[in-house]
């Protein structure tokens, strides 16, 4: 390492200033007098509060897909937490109070105006209501701070054992008693399909890999150019406004329809998926819209019942295959039967006066938690039971649950042509787009509900060790993760209608389902497994994030970690510093087996990292999509009680530890052991 000019001081670093963060920031602030002569300095090359993704320069087209009343990222007054919280607004009551004249002064009044609970926001909009954020944090805790805008190219442990050197790419030198790596979504490695991929683009070909589409440059794709865009989620919706309304085109409503003018300037995009359809649209209605609706609570992925039942291995694993799969798939058909029985007034029919859906639901959950092994047997077997119960009750068809249908609609569609598929495609959408909006199916809104319960308990047994590195890459953040977000993170409803209006305009063309991509002699080849034709493009984008991995990762400060020992991939033994050092940031990733290459970082339960020997390091915390099992978000829906605002406390509260525990051992600026009674 070069020589360094003296390093500054500090108690505390936070590599990554962004939402999470602030969060964090937050919750000290919490805790009466923590910020009493705390110097916490805080490296991100983004701005502080909003960080990369939420940065407020960036496309006006890119918006938020969330309603902007569904949105905070201050805790609620009565939240279960063990401190009174820092309360705040949430966005919608931002915009029209606190963040008035600052959205005005950064010429985003025209837009606030026009927003109301119910809009969708556009990013810069949410950015500057983070960056507020981060500014009551420190205001509240009142520490000396310092933020630097600049990246942490290493960490290095001192050699007193205690502690942290932080180097800059500014060449600064900081050393810490405690370090937190809180950053976002990581630029990743490239997989070797990405590879094989880029090898062909060199042809003359041209392939854009996974990425976040507000920092990729599409001005090499020309007008009128044919694009493949592999992917139908929100990144597809990120570059289809990038390449249209961001190329001069507008929408404009035109009797009761929504339609298009073209610029001139925009690509054709052939988009496909594996499903190959959009993401759902956000649902046009709310719980307040259904006064006396049951509620929606998790019966069987609730703690205490899988701590009482027989699901749990002799190393205290659980197979997500066999038990956590088949129990999540009947809490969202247990919530939806619950909602449609009580809707159409059928509650208490059967002959003993009990629901004989749900009865058979219930049964079905208890024979999976009595004998695990056989859990998805007994599913399968219980679906038809469930079904046979559900039609002898329910008239309407559409009432009926049937999770794989919804998850992928059109496996089974098979048509003579391209034609006929996208006629298929498209006329699915047009029907999910209008049910979304209509109340009367509004058994929609309870299966999202109880898949964002769901979500979350199966995260925190990964959290917790319950699932192995395998489970968690092949089912939670594969299977169940490509469903949670096709239901519930899919874009507002008006992005739906572009998308249709952009087919109307030939400007979205439908390759179907089961989409396959092969690199050939002529081009990308893109076929369909709904029908027979193929079609050869110059242009390929992938419409799609990369999906996280510690050990693709190309960040130096995780990168310089790994060399050290100082931080434990999933999957890797104890004293196993081969597999460590060759993950995060090395660039070495494609040299790794298949598993090692989604591997996680791990942490203890208190967000300590695990060193390469599998020992916890109370003064190193990992926070992020990069850790196994953490909590990725850093704002959600108010008046839920939301689990990020218990994790953002026991985060805070174990750096309030950690820092108490290096003023013990001298290494400590200050006494904070009265903190820890807080």
């Amino acid at each position: 390492m070069p020589d360094l000019p003296p390093a500054t001081h500090a108690d505390l670093v936070f590599i990554g200033a962004g939402p999470k963060a602030t969060g964090i920031l937050l919750a000290l602030a919490a805790t009466e007098g923590a910020g009493d002569g705390l110097r916490i300095h805080l490296i991100d090359p983004y701005p502080a509060g909003a960080g990369r993704i939420w940065r407020t320069a960036q496309s006006p087209h890119l918006w938020m897909n969330s309603r902007t009343e569904d949105i905070t990222i201050f805790p609620d007054a009565d939240a279960s937490l063990g401190r009174s919280p820092i309360t705040g607004p949430t966005l919608h009551e931002w915009i029209h109070d606190e963040g008035r004249e600052r959205l005005h002064a950064a010429g985003l009044g025209e837009e606030a105006e026009r927003l109301d609970s119910q809009s969708f926001a556009s990013r810069r909009v949410h950015g500057h209501y983070l960056e507020w954020a981060f500014d009551t944090a420190l205001e509240r805790l009142a520490a000396d701070v310092r933020i630097h805008r600049t990246l942490a190219e290493a960490v290095v442990r001192l050699p007193a054992g205690r502690g942290f050197r932080v180097v800059t790419s500014e060449g600064e030198a900081i050393e810490a008693e405690v370090v937190v790596s809180a950053q976002g979504h990581l630029d990743m490695d490239p997989l070797d399909s990405d590879l094989d991929l880029e090898r062909a683009a060199s042809t003359g070909l041209y392939y854009q890999r996974p990425g976040f589409t507000a920092d990729l440059d599409f001005s090499a794709i020309p007008p009128g150019a044919d694009v493949l865009t592999r992917g139908f989620g929100l990144a597809f919706i990120d570059l289809m406004v990038m390449v249209t309304q961001g190329r001069g085109g507008e929408f404009f409503e035109c009797e009761d329809r929504l339609r298009y003018h073209a610029s001139g300037r925009e690509p054709v995009l052939w988009v496909g998926s594996s499903r190959g359809v959009s993401y759902s649209p956000k649902l046009g209605y709310s719980r307040a819209d259904l006064p006396g609706a049951p509620g929606v609570e998790l019966r069987y992925l609730a703690a205490e019942q899988l701590k009482e039942s027989a699901v749990h291995a002799g190393d205290g694993t659980i197979d997500f295959r066999t038990v956590i799969g088949p129990l999540a798939e009947l809490e969202l058909t247990y919530a939806h039967y619950d909602h449609v029985l009580w809707k159409r007034n059928l509650k208490g029919r059967g002959s003993g006066g009990g629901d004989p859906v749900l009865e058979q639901i219930d049964a079905v959950a208890a024979g999976i938690l009595t004998d695990p092994d056989s859990g998805d047997r007994q599913l399968k077997a219980g679906r038809v039971r469930i079904a046979a119960a559900a039609a002898g009750l329910l008239d309407d068809p559409a009432d009926l649950f049937d999770l794989g249908a919804i998850d992928r609609p059109l496996d089974d569609l098979r048509c003579d042509h391209l034609g006929a598929g996208e006629d298929a495609v498209r006329s699915y959408i047009e029907d999910h787009l209008e049910r979304s909006a209509d109340i009367d199916h509004s058994a929609d809104l309870a299966v999202f509900e109880a898949l964002v319960k769901t979500y979350v308990a199966i995260r925190l047994l990964v959290r917790s060790g319950r699932g192995g590195p395998e489970d968690r890459t092949a089912f939670v953040e594969g299977s169940f993760h490509s469903l949670f977000s096709y239901i519930g993170s899919g874009p507002p409803p008006i992005r739906v209608r572009q998308i249709l209006a952009l087919h109307e305009a030939g400007l979205v063309r439908f390759l179907g389902p089961g989409l396959r991509v092969d690199a050939t002699e002529q081009g990308f080849r893109a076929t369909s497994s709904a029908h027979p034709d193929s079609r050869i493009f110059t242009y390929l984008v992938e419409a799609r994030l990369a999906k996280q991995s510690a050990a693709r990762a190309v960040d130096p400060a995780l990168a310089s970690l790994a060399h050290a020992g100082a931080i434990l991939l999933e999957g890797a033994g104890e004293g196993d510093s081969e597999v460590a050092g060759e993950g995060a940031g090395s660039g070495t990733g494609s040299r790794a087996s298949e598993a090692a290459k989604h591997a996680k970082l791990r942490t203890d339960a208190h967000g300590h990292a695990l060193d390469e020997a599998g020992r916890a390091q109370p003064d190193l915390f990992l926070l992020g999509p990069a850790v196994s099992g953490a909590t990725a978000e850093a704002f959600t829906r108010p008046h839920t009680d939301a689990p990020v605002f218990k994790d953002n406390e026991r985060i805070a509260s174990a750096l309030l530890d950690s820092l108490a525990a290096a003023a013990r051992t001298g290494a400590g600026t200050r006494d904070r052991e009265q903190l820890l009674a807080g």
